[in-house]
């Protein structure tokens, strides 16, 4: 790879853009609606296309293109669950949420449950992002963390170990997105969300050009891809298959039900919409830019596998192989900048989100909105630090233990927005505000140690989750109503 300096002067500008983003649209001394919320004046566009940035790590960025080189195009019967899951919380969960003038989705649980409940849920959200956020922003640093040593190298001969160059790009990507979040709150974090959005998919697009240019006959690959199924798109025939129709849609309806129905991150996208008609089109139509997106990224991996004859090469470097020795200069520098962008758009997120529900859910108010995004963007990188001091061995079961994090908790926090959602659980769970914290503890404990120890995916720890929370809500209704009974 020859890492120039034309791809150093790309990166700056990237920086420089963002920087300038984040000064543009902020806003003097704003108040807590403004610096969490943008005063709730914007529109479905920037809304929807942040929602797909915050989603979308360097993971996803590097990764799918290897779900497409082991395999085929069937990746996207999930997609499509992501659009019904999506669908299905604009239609029935925006509607408990929006119009109660609320900040923090929790806020709602609070009114409904008691102020109990608003803390548990609120302090499961909070743990789920700094461990989780954590992890994604260790492994999403790695491949960044590649790059700058090369470019050290070029242009410096000082040696550093590679647990230093893993520090220094964690530190620059925390502290400059840091400096554009605190600056003008969620108005920026959302158009340069938007920025980064165009950045990345910009990047997949020259990778997916860059491949098409080098490959010397392209009907003769797509004759090829066909004939060998590279190109199949639905798994209806065989169950055991990983990605079998019903299943696929199913799970990604649920994990996308969970992700974009209860977390505060998300959620709080659609609460800064003008209006609630708004916020459900935000939802929906990023569900749709999700499904364009997934579809660039498997046709590269694709692609990669007809340019690498098929070899047996580990699906999540597949992507990172092509970029470190077969992308040229100033190209690596755009491929650079759009890793960046799918890290920070997450990173920025979080920090704001978790800054508001601290002020909002737990009335830290003495913190302030700016002191609050410092806090938090300072843990998000010391547990990502965390990762980097330890053992590279050791890293490997973290970084899956990571990323199945959310899965422990998404699927129980969800199923308290749909108790008040479906009839028959509304009739009939009435935990009360200690017993429903008490339930969805012990629901995420119960998750958790499900999926440790059979090792269960995402789609199956969601229901496992809603199921036990409802279960145990039941029990602890029924423990209730005995209680004032017996008083």
């Amino acid at each position: 790879m020859y890492f120039g300096w034309m791809d150093a002067f790309v990166v700056f500008v990237y920086f420089a853009l963002v920087l300038y983003s984040g000064w543009k649209t902020s806003r003097k001394e704003p108040d807590a609606q403004e610096f969490f919320l943008a005063g709730r004046t914007l529109s479905w566009i920037p809304l929807s296309l942040s929602i797909v940035a915050t989603e979308t790590s360097a993971l996803t960025f590097l990764a799918v293109p290897g779900i497409a080189y082991a395999g085929n195009f069937t990746f996207l019967q999930v997609v499509l669950g992501y659009i019904l899951g999506r669908l299905i919380v604009a239609l029935f969960l925006l509607p408990l949420t929006y119009h109660g003038n609320f900040m923090s989705v929790y806020e709602w649980v609070g009114k409904r449950f008691g102020r109990n409940s608003q803390r548990s849920m609120s302090a499961l959200f909070s743990v789920t992002r700094i461990l989780g956020d954590g992890v994604r922003l260790y492994a999403s640093t790695l491949p960044i963390a590649i790059l700058l040593e090369v470019a050290i190298s070029r242009f410096s001969s000082v040696q550093f170990s590679a647990h230093t160059i893993g520090t220094i790009s964690l530190f620059l990507i925390t502290a400059v997105t840091l400096a554009y979040t605190m600056q003008g709150g969620f108005r920026s974090v959302v158009w340069v969300d938007t920025l980064q959005y165009f950045v990345y998919i910009f990047g997949g697009i020259f990778a997916l050009a860059l491949l098409l240019t080098e490959t010397d006959s392209i009907p003769d690959i797509f004759q090829a891809a066909w004939n060998s199924e590279k190109l199949k798109f639905l798994e209806w025939t065989d169950p055991r298959a990983t990605y079998f129709l019903p299943w696929a849609v199913l799970g990604g309806a649920l994990l996308s039900l969970g992700t974009h129905g209860a977390d505060q991150m998300f959620v709080q996208r659609a609460l800064a919409a003008r209006n609630l008609k708004a916020a459900q089109k935000a939802m929906v139509i990023s569900g749709l830019a999700v499904f364009v997106q997934m579809f660039l990224f498997l046709t590269i991996g694709t692609l990669l596998y007809f340019r690498y004859g098929g070899k047996n090469l580990p699906q999540d470097k597949v992507f990172s192989e092509f970029l470190i020795h077969e992308v040229p200069s100033p190209l690596i520098g755009l491929l650079l900048s759009g890793i960046l962008a799918s890290t920070m758009s997450t990173l920025s997120s979080s920090i704001n989100s978790l800054s508001l529900t601290a002020k909002v859910d737990f009335g830290w108010k003495s913190l302030g909105e700016k002191k609050g995004s410092f806090l938090f963007g300072i843990l998000l990188f010391l547990s990502s630090y965390f990762f980097f001091s330890l053992p590279e061995e050791k890293t490997k079961g973290l970084l899956e233990l990571g990323l199945k994090i959310s899965s422990f908790t998404v699927g129980s926090m969800v199923a308290v927005f749909l108790t008040e959602v479906i009839p028959f659980l509304r009739a009939k769970i009435h935990p009360g505000d200690l017993g429903l914290s008490v339930s969805l503890v012990g629901a995420v404990l119960g998750t958790g140690i499900l999926g440790t120890i059979y090792k269960f995916g995402f789609t199956i720890l969601v229901p496992i989750g809603m199921i036990l929370f409802w279960i145990l809500a039941l029990g602890a209704g029924i423990l209730l109503v005995k209680k004032k009974k017996a008083s």
